[in-house]
């Protein structure tokens, strides 16, 4: 009996290591001035603004965190809806878009899991890329709704894909309209 206590705390130790870490950071709540998105991230954070039109982008803001083993991104694109390579209509391609851009940013990567998922009445993409060689996961989530484009990205080693820490970033976004 002795043995099986110590074999399933060396196996447990991980997970209650993990669960242990990701209670003891200092998450914070990020809602938007408008009040049309939430989304949770832990602090310390950087936070970055863009503003005046680049490309059809009106306005862009992004949170980044890295802490241990994991890096989470949460990037929020305001589109102007008269440029015509972003037209709101063809939702489809702007989420396809958004998945694509971020592929562009890790070249070599292979997508594992890709599909269509909503966030209330936003429409999106959810896919899973392995880089370096499978050495990291990109967990990715790309919304659109009212002209604004919500990307989260959450890297890990594949490992902690499913930790508490990447599981409460990529879940907590919530879209208002």
């Amino acid at each position: 009996m002795r043995r099986r206590s110590i074999l399933l705390s060396l196996v447990l130790a991980p997970a209650v290591v993990e669960t242990a870490q990701a209670q003891q950071l200092a998450w914070q709540t990020i809602t938007g001035a408008d009040g049309r998105f939430s989304f949770d991230i832990p602090a310390p954070f950087k936070q970055s603004n863009s503003t005046g039109a680049y490309n059809s982008i009106i306005r862009g803001y992004m949170f980044e965190w890295g802490g241990g083993r994991y890096g989470l991104d949460m990037t929020i694109i305001e589109l102007d809806p008269s440029d015509p390579d972003h037209p709101a209509t063809d939702v489809g391609v702007l989420l396809k878009n958004g998945q694509s851009n971020v592929q562009k940013r890790w070249p070599g990567s292979t997508v594992l899991q890709q599909g269509e998922i909503s966030q209330g009445q936003a429409q999106g993409r959810s896919f899973t890329l392995s880089l370096n060689g499978g050495q990291l996961l990109l967990i990715g989530r790309v919304y659109f709704l009212n002209a604004r484009l919500y990307l989260l990205v959450a890297l890990a080693p594949p490992d902690e894909q499913n930790s508490p820490t990447v599981a409460r970033f990529i879940n907590a976004l919530r879209i208002f309209g």
